[in-house]
């Protein structure tokens, strides 16, 4: 059982702490480049999020069809893999001021990332709790997974920014840029041979139950049926984490000045800031996680978030470009790296705890495609409302909308199910 209970909290927390950190060094590489263009952020947001409405829903219904969820898995890690290949050669290549060649290398980086991100949020979890039931004869506890080998969770990020940091400080932004890239191919090869080496044993499992037409497509979507609490939470929760980490982290970097530190120590300031937001949030989410099932207390837990959004959107809307702009960008990161951990945590894992492999699976695809449709929408009306530079305040009036929206399908769906009981 120990044995058990031990891959799963490594899988995991080595799968979240180089997902963190790779996030932001690659959203600091692409607001920092001063050849990528003004709006980096904002272009590399939107296509990312084209591309993923397009591939990470088709993707995943196919490999997991076609392949099973323990190779899924693996496929997915070799996407990222392949992901961060092209951004590496796109930096170069901006850097080398071959500005379309880099663009377009990029862009087939976002695309092997979708692909990447269907494969594994499709099913990562499923498969390892279908190598925890093999192991155990129970399933996976992802809640308990979240608070143990906390050194591998915090420590990963840590070391990949502090290294990125002392590196750009001290060589051409070019030979920084390589280097720091060529430290991500390696943790995404690690994670390659660790799968495959985990997951041997469930390699042949395959869901059977979906076939490669469109009606079984719409099929998944009856997953929302049986799960309404459980797929509204992960969506707010998702939506909230996936907004902070395609783009608000960037933007602690790209506005490092307002923390009048040196030139030379701007991106180490700004990787500090970004780095204390992720431990804060694994700290408060471990303590949070412990206190709440969201059985019993998803409606007082909705609340919260909710009323601590608005606190949050409002000192946005209400600060101007100075420190205290940054330091609010700066909470309004880590409360969505909360909630995003929370709710998506304890939803999958009660889902993984009532639901077989094929529900599993419909229910994170669909979760996904949700998720993306729904930070489309987001970005969409901020665009049209806002200036560039201040898309950020309308986002997060998008995500008090969402948690409005999640407080009142929580209340409602409970009092039905008290009614009809």
């Amino acid at each position: 059982m120990k044995s058990a209970q031990t891959l799963i909290a490594r899988s995991d927390a080595l799968y979240g702490g180089v997902a963190m950190g790779a996030t932001i060094i690659e959203l600091a590489l692409i607001a920092s480049n001063p050849n990528l263009g003004q709006f980096s952020l904002e272009f590399s947001l939107v296509t990312q999020l084209i591309i993923s409405l397009v591939v990470e829903f088709y993707l995943g219904h196919y490999f997991v069809c076609r392949l099973g969820i323990a190779n899924t898995t693996i496929y997915g890690f070799i996407f990222k893999l392949a992901c961060a290949i092209f951004l590496t050669l796109g930096f170069c290549a901006a850097l080398l001021e071959y500005w379309y060649t880099g663009w377009s290398l990029i862009l087939i980086a976002f695309v092997c990332d979708s692909a990447g991100t269907g494969c594994l949020k499709t099913s990562f979890r499923p498969a390892y709790n279908a190598l925890h039931i093999k192991m155990t004869g129970k399933t996976a506890d992802y809640v308990k997974a979240f608070s143990h080998l906390l050194y591998i969770r915090i420590g990963t990020p840590f070391t990949l920014l502090l290294t990125a940091s002392l590196i750009i400080n001290y060589t051409s932004y070019l030979y920084a840029t390589i280097s720091i890239m060529s430290t991500l191919l390696l943790l995404r090869s690690a994670q390659i041979y660790i799968s495959n080496t985990d997951l041997r044993p469930t390699i042949i499992r395959k869901i059977t139950l979906i076939h490669s037409s469109r009606h079984a497509y719409l099929k998944h979507f009856a997953i929302a049926a049986k799960f309404p609490v459980q797929i509204t939470g992960y969506v707010a929760g998702n939506v909230f984490e996936s907004l902070i980490l395609m783009y608000a982290i960037g933007l602690l970097y790209r506005h490092s000045d307002l923390l009048g530190l040196a030139q030379q120590f701007s991106w180490l300031g700004s990787s500090a800031i970004a780095y204390m937001v992720f431990l804060a949030s694994t700290v408060l989410g471990r303590l949070v996680i412990s206190n709440f099932t969201i059985s019993k207390s998803s409606a007082t837990l909705a609340t919260s978030c909710l009323i601590a959004t608005i606190i949050t959107s409002l000192m946005l809307a209400l600060t101007n470009q100075d420190i205290t702009f940054f330091l609010s960008l700066a909470f309004f990161c880590l409360l969505g790296v909360v909630i995003g951990t929370i709710f998506t945590r304890l939803t999958s894992n009660e889902v993984l705890h009532n639901a077989n492999d094929s529900d599993a699976v419909s229910f994170f695809l669909v979760s996904e495609l949700a998720t993306t449709s729904t930070i489309i929408l987001i970005i969409t009306a901020s665009s049209l409302i806002f200036k560039p530079e201040r898309i950020i305040e309308g986002l997060s009036y998008g995500l008090v909308a969402l948690m409005i929206a999640y407080c009142l399908a929580t209340i409602i769906i409970r009092a039905t199910t008290k009614t009809s009981k």
